[in-house]
């Protein structure tokens, strides 16, 4: 009696891991991937494979059996692989957060890998990491940063001034803010459109009252003879700003009103605590943040900490009910009992 032959998959060509991220990189930027996830993408790849090398060399060495020792190919990945990098870099003393940031990015990459077939599929999961406070600012710090400058301050400190003022009315990124063109604002109908965002996508958000004071403000005093494709808040060459060049501009002045907090990401932070705190729908605060989940909007929340307790028994629901209902000492005393 003839053995039966077990059917096997033809064996996939090696496709090395440096050259398979070529192809993922190249992909992203035909769908206009922005510059910064670009960037930080390779900057997550570049940590990964200079990690597999370096265990490669190891493993050479010693005449390890680890899969390694194969060479960097893309069907060599496995769950083990992620379990090393992620433990070398606890090893290391590396933030979880900035752990679980590596990951995200070689997830994206590996699971393009996986519906290429150039890998087996496996789950990547983030390791655990607890929620830090988020540094904010207090109201007093923001008096001080918010009030407007005299007519003769220099350009910078006015840019500054109302670039603080923009993202504690929007939330939005430095990158998103330097991005912002004349052409953008919609003072008719009191919006703004966002055409540089983390995630690539386009975004219609609403403009307040007080914003478009400053924005007109700002724009009288310095961007009078700007055109719409011009740069709301350009460097003094008035050619696009830079993010570190905008850092380092919010410290300076920060440091001058006698605020010695100076994060411009903090200005961000704010907006989403005392949307929270004055209670905004977290719905919508996803949608001004610009979150792709409400998972991400939920962890800004868990973040405040104490400052939620804040007048909680005025928003409180069962608080809300028991003070509108006249107080009784038992449910007996209620019936007449």
């Amino acid at each position: 009696m003839a053995v039966k032959r077990k059917l096997n998959k033809a064996r996939v060509y090696q496709v090395e891991l440096k050259e398979a991220f070529e192809d993922f990189i190249n992909e992203k930027k035909s769908l206009n991937k922005s510059s910064a996830t670009i960037k930080s993408y390779e900057g997550s790849f570049d940590r990964f494979y200079s990690y597999l090398q370096e265990k490669e060399s190891e493993n050479n060495e010693e005449k390890s059996n680890s899969i390694i020792t194969d060479g960097i190919y893309a069907e060599n990945m496995t769950e083990q692989v992620i379990y090393m990098f992620s433990n070398h870099l606890l090893k290391d003393e590396v933030k979880p957060s900035s752990i679980n940031h590596y990951l995200r990015e070689i997830r994206s990459f590996f699971y393009w890998c996986m519906d290429k077939e150039l890998m087996p599929r496996f789950k990547i999961q983030l390791i655990k990491e607890e929620d830090v406070i988020k540094e904010t600012y207090t109201d007093e710090e923001l008096t001080l940063l918010l009030i407007k400058p005299n007519k003769l301050a220099s350009v910078v400190e006015w840019r500054t001034w109302a670039v603080e003022n923009w993202i504690l009315a929007t939330g939005n990124r430095a990158e998103t803010v330097c991005n912002i063109k004349l052409g953008d604002l919609d003072f008719t109908r009191m919006r703004i459109i966002l055409r540089h965002t983390k995630n690539a996508s386009q975004q219609i958000i609403p403009m307040s009252r007080e914003l478009s004071y400053v924005v007109k403000e700002f724009i009288k005093m310095w961007r009078y003879d700007a055109t719409d494709d011009d740069y709301l808040f350009c460097n003094i060459g008035e050619e696009k700003l830079t993010v570190n060049a905008l850092k380092h501009s919010v410290r300076d002045y920060n440091l001058k009103r006698g605020v010695n907090k100076t994060s411009i990401h903090a200005f961000r932070h704010t907006f989403a605590k005392k949307w929270i705190m004055n209670t905004g729908d977290v719905f919508r605060l996803q949608k001004m943040l610009g979150h792709r989940t409400l998972e991400m909007t939920r962890k800004y929340v868990n973040m405040f900490g104490d400052d939620l307790q804040e007048n909680f028994e005025t928003y409180n629901p069962l608080d809300r009910i028991k003070k509108s209902q006249p107080r009784r000492n038992t449910l007996n005393a209620k019936r007449g009992g």
